[in-house]
């Protein structure tokens, strides 16, 4: 019998990165699975079926030695009773030797390792020859793959949601801003600093999400007049709702854009158009489905607003059929449960 184990970080707490999302729903259909959960920012705090190796110090530089030696420490350990590692991590950047290693190590071990790319297009990938499988969740990431790792077996399974409770609603909001960094470094390189002059400059109502209380502080400093703000957790049925009464999602990354980002996914699912940079997976399927607009600029962010907003039914309702087409959770999770068996 199949002995899983779930690699990655965070994904104990609750779920609400892609990552943590993926894993716990395919924890609950293998009942001899554990996730090895390598915590960051969330809390700890102690689930069934879940290793944490914690952060045990403040500091960030020990913190990270210091969990950089017990991770191999627990998978050589629980290699006596689990024979394959999913993972869904990143690889490369400036940690790029340390995950070379790893997998490495889980080939020596002799782990049937599968690692699923949840990152962008400016990472260096090499490490991947060491897993015996590769999943992408776009084809433009597998086409990407492929080019740079040979001889390996890339299969393209995308990322999901669940249908039943992401949907659309009555609309009525028109931008939603669903993921702010945690912190406010971080605003430029996730186009952040666009979207605040739109909606500085703009009469655009807008609903923003935050994960950070520094963060929060920002905004609240800037006095938007139309923004209504939201600082705390929020659980899948409380998004929706959010969600599915809103009509865009602009993501406007100027680089490291992720491949396919979760809070286009679940918009999708409850009719949210998506304005999004060309730098992702997502893009290809966008420009096909004509389920939003792709951009490439902040005059172009204005533009794509105001023509989504002269016909709007059509977008939206690309936007749900692009998610039961793509996006099903029954449909890819028996795309994993197949690999399993």
């Amino acid at each position: 019998m199949q002995k899983i184990i779930f690699l990655g970080t965070d994904l104990h707490g609750e779920p609400s990165e892609l990552a943590a999302k993926l894993v716990n729903d395919l924890s609950k259909e293998i009942k001899n699975s554990k996730k090895l959960s390598i915590q960051h920012r969330k809390i700890l705090r102690f689930q069934e079926k879940t290793i944490i190796i914690p952060k045990i110090l403040r500091n960030e530089y020990l913190r990270k030695l210091i969990q950089g030696i017990l991770l191999p420490v627990y998978l050589i350990f629980l290699r006596l009773r689990y024979n394959k590692l999913f993972s869904f991590w990143t690889v490369g950047g400036k940690y790029g030797k340390y995950h070379r290693r790893i997998l490495r190590l889980l080939k020596l071990l002799g782990y049937e390792t599968i690692f699923t790319v949840i990152s962008g297009y400016d990472r260096d990938y090499s490490a991947l020859k060491f897993c015996d499988k590769i999943i992408c969740q776009s084809e433009k990431m597998k086409k990407h793959l492929s080019e740079n790792i040979s001889n390996k077996d890339i299969m393209v399974i995308y990322p999901w949601t669940d249908l039943k409770i992401f949907k659309p609603l009555k609309k009525k909001n028109t931008l939603l801003i669903p993921s702010i960094p945690y912190k406010t470094k971080d605003f430029k390189e996730r186009g952040i600093d666009k979207i605040i002059k739109i909606l500085k400059n703009e009469e655009i109502k807008s609903k923003i999400i935050f994960r950070s209380n520094e963060s929060h502080a920002f905004f609240k400093s800037l006095n938007l007049k139309n923004s209504f703000f939201i600082n705390k957790f929020l659980n899948d049925k409380e998004l929706s709702k959010i969600m599915g009464i809103s009509k865009i999602i602009p993501l406007i990354y100027p680089s490291n854009a992720p491949d396919m980002p979760l809070s286009a996914i679940e918009g999708m699912a409850c009719g949210c158009a998506i304005i999004c940079t060309k730098d992702m997976g997502l893009a290809d399927i966008i420009k096909k489905e004509k389920c939003g607009i792709i951009v490439n600029s902040e005059k172009d962010l204005i533009k794509a607003i105001k023509k989504i907003l002269k016909s709007p039914k059509y977008y939206y309702k690309n936007a749900r059929k692009t998610s039961e087409k793509y996006f099903d959770k029954n449909n890819n999770i028996e795309k994993y449960m197949q690999l399993i068996k």
